[in-house]
């Protein structure tokens, strides 16, 4: 391939990353639902007495995730649900949607493993932002994503649970704050 077509290849990509990062507010209907999630598991898991309720709590708290994010994604005036010839936007679904597959292994640990069940769907939430610093050309996502996966694991180790719940509560806030400064320089 000529330098000059890749030249056109990698501009028409990052038009379609500018214009996808636009149209979405670089996913931050998603994480301003996330707050309000994590904030609900980590009042569920400091009211709960039982583990295997405040395990079922954390389930709950997630069917949440699409009607708020569109809520939000309402007040932002962001296009996240609309359908778009954008191939970016596509892309960036199915990372959401990827999430939904990892969730399995939250399940199971929910039977199996339930003391380490909120740590892991902890990682897998911040694990599943990686791609998201790509497609949203976002540093935020980039080190909130590593920063958030391996201080599940440290954090729960360390200080158990809740301070894990909050642990990801208190990065949720920060990434949201991040995204809403960077989508005004869009």
């Amino acid at each position: 391939m000529e330098s000059y077509e890749l030249n056109a290849c990698v501009d028409r990509l990052n038009t379609l990353k500018k214009d996808a990062q636009r149209t979405q507010k670089k996913g931050l209907p998603f994480i301003m639902a996330s707050v309000v999630i994590w904030g609900l598991i980590f009042i569920a898991r400091l009211v709960s007495k039982d583990l295997r309720t405040a395990n079922m709590a954390t389930f709950v708290c997630c069917c949440l995730l699409f009607p708020m994010a569109f809520l939000f994604s309402k007040a932002l005036k962001a296009d996240v649900f609309r359908k778009t010839g954008n191939p970016i936007n596509g892309l960036i679904i199915l990372s959401t949607l990827n999430q939904l597959l990892y969730l399995l292994i939250a399940m199971w640990a929910f039977d199996r493993k339930p003391d380490a069940m909120l740590m892991i769907y902890a990682m897998i939430f911040g694990a599943h932002l990686l791609p998201y610093s790509w497609a949203y050309d976002s540093k935020a996502y980039l080190v909130l994503s590593i920063v958030e996966t391996v201080g599940a694991l440290v954090i729960t180790h360390l200080c158990g649970s809740l301070a894990t719940t909050a642990f990801i509560l208190c990065g949720e806030i920060l990434l949201s704050v991040l995204l809403y400064r960077e989508c005004k320089n869009l």
